[in-house]
């Protein structure tokens, strides 16, 4: 705590604005990498009846690569670049898409003066006012043809949408743009982990839909955050440790900017300009605190035991560390090895299999979810981002040392 003649450094404040962990990011000289998936989207802009869906799992920083792609397409634009972007939510009907749609961009409107002057009164009008209440795919095709300029239209968040209406309008409209040539460009954004899940089984549109889905980022592109970020506020971190938090963020930009900003200011708070092991460690107690209540409660659901030696939080630690393909399913055979080790103790799968089972129940969050059939199932966390907690927690606790990540 600072006294009454103690001065906070103003990179304390600063920090908070280049590492934004509750925020996806709006400002394209902090975002890191994914050039490959930035290269993709223009390529679909750039070409007429092109249209473009951007998917993946929840956390990876799909919503700031859509304001990335935003931030950059309209400043290399070599001509008109006209961008509106929304959040769906629960509630949206098609016509309440694109009138929300159209009332991000407004044009010009001439209306006649009275008397007998033939000047015309200028106004800008927000597009949703051409708009009827009820909108079809018509009527949108017909307002953005009027209008002489290229059209970026984003729609984030599209798996909160219900109504299936809506979604099979969607699909009619980014087709209808595709036979006639609409010069605008469609961007859906949702989390899935597959596109069918977003847009239902549309084929027609295949041909016009540019699929592309976003991983969790590599541990260089994390390392990149945390140098960048600091580098903003004239602050680095100590070599030997740059591993550590992109080893435990799994991926996810989300805790690699909530680390980042706790450590740095604990490095301040203690007159350092460079970041070390301990204010890593410090941070991780204050990022836990700060993770999402419904994380923090599943995961307390899922490890509870009135007895102490049970093996619940081991087992879900160990679930944390076990090795995952792209889309984050693991097997009960690579629990087995990560599982020895915490516990220090070799372990087989009949040991910890009930373990897995009781995860998948809603007793127990769910923590887990399972596909498969017996004895070749898959698991995965139901909640992506309660992986890297798990793993925050393991070694919070003691559990681990995050060494073994390296």
């Amino acid at each position: 705590m600072t006294g009454p003649n103690q001065t906070v450094d103003p990179r304390a404040i600063q920090l908070s604005t280049v590492f934004t962990p509750a925020t996806p990011i709006r400002d394209a000289t902090l975002f890191s990498g994914r050039s490959d998936i930035l290269i993709r989207i223009a390529d679909a802009v750039n070409q007429l009846g092109m249209h473009c869906i951007l998917f993946g799992e929840r956390g990876v920083g799909k919503t700031s690569m859509a304001n990335f792609v935003r931030l950059v397409l309209a400043e290399m634009a070599t001509q008109d670049l006209v961008i509106a972007q929304i959040n769906c939510d629960t509630a949206d009907r098609y016509g309440t898409l694109m009138r929300k749609l159209m009332s991000q961009v407004a044009t010009v409107q001439n209306r006649p003066q009275l008397g007998f002057t033939p000047a015309n009164d200028q106004s800008l009008a927000a597009l949703d006012s051409r708009l009827p209440e009820n909108p079809a795919p018509a009527d949108l095709l017909n307002l953005l043809n009027a209008v002489p300029a290229n059209w970026l239209l984003i729609l984030d968040e599209i798996d909160r949408l219900e109504d299936h209406e809506t979604i099979a309008l969607l699909t009619d409209t980014i087709k209808a743009f595709s036979d006639y040539a609409v010069p605008a460009t469609f961007l859906l954004v949702g989390a899935a982990s597959d596109v069918g899940v977003l847009i239902g089984e549309h084929p027609s549109i295949e041909r016009c839909l540019t699929q592309v889905r976003m991983t969790r980022m590599t541990r260089d592109e994390l390392a990149n955050i945390v140098k960048s970020g600091l580098s903003q506020v004239e602050m680095r971190i100590d070599d030997a440790v740059q591993w550590y938090i992109p080893a435990v963020s799994q991926g996810y930009p989300h805790y690699a900017h909530l680390l980042s900003l706790h450590a740095a200011r604990r490095a301040l708070s203690e007159g350092r300009d460079c970041v070390e092991r301990n204010d890593i460690e410090a941070a991780i107690g204050e990022s836990l605190e700060m993770t999402e209540r419904s994380i923090r409660d599943r995961y307390s659901a899922a490890v509870y035991s009135a007895y102490p030696s049970a093996l619940y939080a081991p087992v879900l630690l160990a679930c944390a560390m076990a090795q995952t393909d792209d889309l984050g399913y693991f097997n009960a055979q690579a629990v087995r090895e990560p599982l020895s080790r915490i516990q220090n103790r070799n372990y087989n799968i009949p040991a910890f299999a009930r373990h897995l089972d009781a995860f998948c129940k809603s007793n127990r969050g769910p923590a887990l979810i399972k596909e498969g059939q017996s004895r070749r199932f898959q698991y995965r966390f139901a909640i992506p981002l309660m992986r890297p907690f798990v793993l925050l927690k393991g070694i919070n606790d003691g559990l681990i040392d995050a060494a073994v990540l390296q």
